[in-house]
C-alpha cells in the first residue's frame, strides 16, 4: 500500500490570499471590522507617499490590543482569536492577510497599560511565511513610538499597524480622502445601514446616544450598534480629522444640524450610513426635480421569520444630487455613479456586500404583476439593503458563495415588503410621479431624435448632388422581369420580415409611402416619402414610419403616438383601447370612416387626444393586398 503524502504549500497560500481583494480601500473595511470586533472607540488612518510615489499605511486603534495568541493568528493563516463570538464581523482569518502585500510590514500593541508596547516586524511578508517573528519591546526611538504619542495612544491600550509600500496595483485610491470617506460610509461597519430605518438620521443617533427601548428590535445579537470615531490623515494632510470633517470635504453636508448636535462626540457623526431624511415631495414634474425621499420599511416592519431583514427606501433624483454630493453625474465630478451603488445589496452584518439588482426587479414583477416594469426599470431611485446572517462570504467578503439556495427567501420577503409599499399614498403618489417624469423624457427624447432623422432626411432630398444616391430602377446590365412573374413567399412572422416583403412590393408596385431610410435600433422605425398626400390631413413631404406585425387593442406600440405619422402592419386585429408604452399614453384603434388609398388598406386608424384635438394615425394593413390571406384572418 502506497500513502500519499498531502502537500500544503503555505506561500503560494499567503500570496494568494494577500492579493486577494477588488479594490485597496479594503483595508479600511477590515481595520474597522477588526477594530470593531476588539472592542475599540476610536480608529486613525494615515496614508502618505514617497519620492517614489510608494504609498504607506498607518492604521491604529484603542482596541483591546493583541496578546501572543492574536498575534501569532494575525501573522499566520486562518487562524482568528476574537473574543466577540457571535457578534464578530470577521472570523476566518483571511482579510487582514491583505496587509501582508507590502515591502515591509510592522505591528506594535499592547494589552495593559502597565506593560510597555512591543512590536513585531516582517519583510515581505507574503514571501516569508514560515519564519519566526520576534516580538521586543518598543522603542522611544522607533517611529512608531512617535506615532502612537501623535494619536494620544501613549496611556491607552491598542494597535498599529505600519504597513509600508504596499503592492496594490490601485495604491494611488489610498490617497483620496473622498474615495476613502466614501468607502468607509457604504462598505464598512461605520455605516451600518439600520439608521434608514428612522425618518431622520439624527433620531438614529439619538436613540444610540440614549439607549432607546427601540433599539432592542434592530437585532443587536447581529451587530452591536457602537459608535466608532474614524480619523483620517491623508495624504500629507497635517492633522487627523473624523470623516466629513476634513479640509474641504462636503461629505456630512447635507446634515448640518447632525453634526452640530453630537459635535462632543465626533463618533456619531460618521456612525450609520447616509441616507437621505425622510421627506415626501410635492409632483415635481421631472425626474432631476424629485426631492422625496421615503421609508418602506421600518423598525417594526423590516424582519421576517426567516431571518431576513430588508431596510428598503426610495429617493429621488434631486434628493440624491443634494444629499451625496461624491457622487457622479453629467457635469459633476465624483467618486461613484448612482447606477454603481444603488439598486439592491446583500449584507452580512449589517455591511454591503454584493449588488444584485436581478432579484429587486424580480420582485418589483411580481409585487406589481408587472404592471411597473416600464416604470421601475430604471432602479438608481432604489436604496435597498438585504441582510441574513446565514450568508457565507468568500474570502474576501466580496461576495456570497450560498446566495443562489437564499435567493427565493430573499425575493419572497421582498415582494412582501414592496406589496405593503403599494398600498402606502405616500409611495403611491411618488410611483405616479416617476411614471409621468420617466414617460415624458422617453416622449421628448423619441420626438427629437425623429426631428433629426426627418431634417437629415430632407436634407439629403435638397442636396444639389446626391454622390451616394442610387435609383434601383437604374439598373446596368440586368433585365427587367416579365410582367407576369411572380415571385411566392411566406406571410411575414416579424417586422423585420415585414419590412421586407414591404420593399419587394415597392420595387415592383407604386405604394403609398416610399421609404428612404429605417433604423429600428431606436426610435420609430422609418422616414418615408409621402407619395399619396391625402392619407394624411397634415401636409408633409416627408413621414415618421413604424412597422408592426400586428396591431391590435391592449397591445402597445411601445413608441410614442405624438412620433408616429404613419404605421404599417400586416394585420390588424381587435379594435379598442390600444396604448404608447404599457399602459401609459393611450388612443383608441378603429376602423376609419372612409379610406382614401386605391386599394383600400387604409382602413383602420389610431385616434388620440393631442393637447385637447383629436390626431389621427392612419394604419396601413399590407395583408389586404393579399385576399386569400386577407380572408383568412378573425376580425
Amino acid at each position: 500500500m502506497i500513502k500519499i503524502k498531502r502537500n500544503f504549500n503555505i506561500r503560494n497560500l499567503v500570496r494568494e490570499l494577500s492579493e486577494n481583494k477588488v479594490s485597496a480601500l479594503e483595508v479600511f473595511r477590515e481595520a474597522i471590522s477588526n477594530a470593531k470586533d476588539h472592542g475599540a472607540r476610536r480608529v486613525w488612518f494615515k496614508t502618505a507617499k514617497d519620492q517614489r510615489n510608494e504609498v504607506t499605511i498607518l492604521i491604529a486603534d484603542d482596541g483591546e490590543g493583541m496578546d501572543q495568541k492574536r498575534l501569532e493568528a494575525f501573522w499566520g493563516v486562518g487562524a482568528s482569536e476574537k473574543a466577540g463570538g457571535q457578534q464578530s464581523i470577521g472570523y476566518k482569518g483571511h482579510g487582514t492577510k491583505l496587509y501582508f502585500d507590502c515591502r515591509r510590514l510592522s505591528v506594535a500593541t499592547r494589552t495593559d497599560v502597565s506593560e510597555p508596547w512591543r512590536v513585531t516586524r516582517l519583510d515581505m511578508p507574503y514571501e516569508r511565511e514560515e519564519e519566526d517573528i520576534d516580538e521586543v519591546a518598543l522603542r522611544p526611538s522607533d517611529a512608531l513610538s512617535r506615532e502612537i504619542e501623535d494619536m494620544g495612544l501613549g496611556s491607552s491600550t491598542g494597535a498599529v499597524i505600519l504597513i509600508e509600500q504596499v503592492r496594490f496595483e490601485d495604491r494611488q485610491d489610498l490617497l483620496e480622502r473622498p474615495k476613502i470617506e466614501s468607502y468607509c460610509d457604504w462598505f464598512t461597519a461605520i455605516g451600518d445601514i439600520r439608521s434608514g430605518l428612522f425618518q431622520q438620521r439624527v433620531e438614529f443617533h439619538r436613540a444610540i446616544a440614549r439607549g432607546d427601548a427601540i433599539l432592542d428590535t434592530l437585532r443587536l445579537h447581529e451587530g452591536e450598534l457602537r459608535p466608532i470615531e474614524v480619523r483620517l490623515r491623508i495624504n500629507g494632510e497635517k492633522t487627523y480629522q473624523p470623516i466629513g470633517m476634513g479640509p474641504n470635504t462636503r461629505f456630512l453636508a447635507a446634515w448640518g444640524d447632525d453634526t452640530k448636535e453630537f459635535k462632543s462626540n465626533t463618533g456619531l457623526l460618521a456612525y450609520g450610513h447616509r441616507f437621505a431624511d425622510e421627506y415626501q415631495g410635492s409632483g415635481a414634474g421631472r425626474m432631476r426635480d424629485d426631492k422625496s425621499a421615503l421609508r418602506l420599511t421600518t423598525p417594526a416592519t423590516w424582519t421576517t421569520d426567516d431571518g431576513i431583514a430588508i431596510v428598503a427606501r426610495v429617493e429621488g433624483h434631486r434628493r440624491q444630487l443634494d444629499t451625496y454630493l461624491e457622487a457622479k453625474w453629467q457635469g459633476h465630478q465624483g467618486v461613484y455613479s448612482f447606477e454603481e451603488r444603488f439598486g439592491l445589496w446583500l449584507c452580512r452584518d449589517f455591511i454591503p456586500v454584493t449588488q444584485r439588482n436581478d432579484l429587486l426587479r424580480k420582485a418589483l414583477d411580481e409585487a406589481s404583476g408587472q404592471k411597473l416594469r416600464f416604470e421601475l426599470n430604471n432602479l438608481r431611485n432604489w436604496k435597498v439593503f438585504v441582510n441574513h446572517q446565514s450568508f457565507r462570504l468568500t474570502a474576501n467578503r466580496n461576495d456570497v458563495s450560498n446566495r443562489v439556495t437564499l435567493d427565493a427567501k430573499v425575493v419572497d420577503a421582498l415582494v412582501t415588503v414592496l406589496r405593503e409599499a403599494l398600498k402606502n399614498k405616500s409611495f403611491q403618489e411618488w410611483v405616479e410621479r416617476l411614471r409621468r417624469a420617466t414617460f415624458e423624457r422617453r416622449r421628448e427624447r423619441e420626438l427629437n431624435q425623429m426631428t433629426q432623422r426627418l431634417e437629415e432626411a430632407q436634407q439629403w432630398i435638397e442636396a444639389k448632388t446626391k454622390k451616394d444616391g442610387i435609383d434601383p430602377s437604374d439598373v446596368t446590365g440586368l433585365p427587367l422581369l416579365p410582367d407576369g412573374y411572380s415571385l411566392l413567399m411566406k406571410a411575414p412572422r416579424s417586422e423585420q420580415e415585414l419590412f421586407y416583403v414591404y420593399g419587394l412590393l415597392a420595387g415592383r408596385f407604386e405604394m403609398p409611402i416610399h421609404v428612404i431610410e429605417y433604423d429600428a435600433s431606436e426610435g420609430v422605425d422609418a422616414i418615408g416619402k409621402l407619395r399619396d398626400s391625402k392619407l394624411l390631413t397634415e401636409r408633409r413631404p416627408l413621414v415618421r414610419v413604424e412597422f408592426k406585425l400586428e396591431v391590435a387593442a391592449d397591445n402597445p406600440i411601445h413608441h410614442f403616438f405624438d412620433a408616429i405619422d404613419v404605421i404599417i402592419c400586416w394585420s390588424v386585429g381587435k379594435e379598442g383601447d390600444i396604448f404608447e408604452e404599457s399602459s401609459y399614453g393611450g388612443g383608441k384603434l378603429r376602423k376609419r370612416k372612409k379610406p382614401v388609398l386605391t386599394p383600400p388598406i387604409d382602413t383602420y386608424e389610431i385616434v388620440y387626444d393631442d393637447d385637447g384635438k383629436e390626431r389621427v394615425i392612419p394604419v396601413i394593413e399590407i395583408a389586404a393586398l393579399f385576399p386569400q390571406t386577407a380572408g383568412k384572418k378573425k376580425r
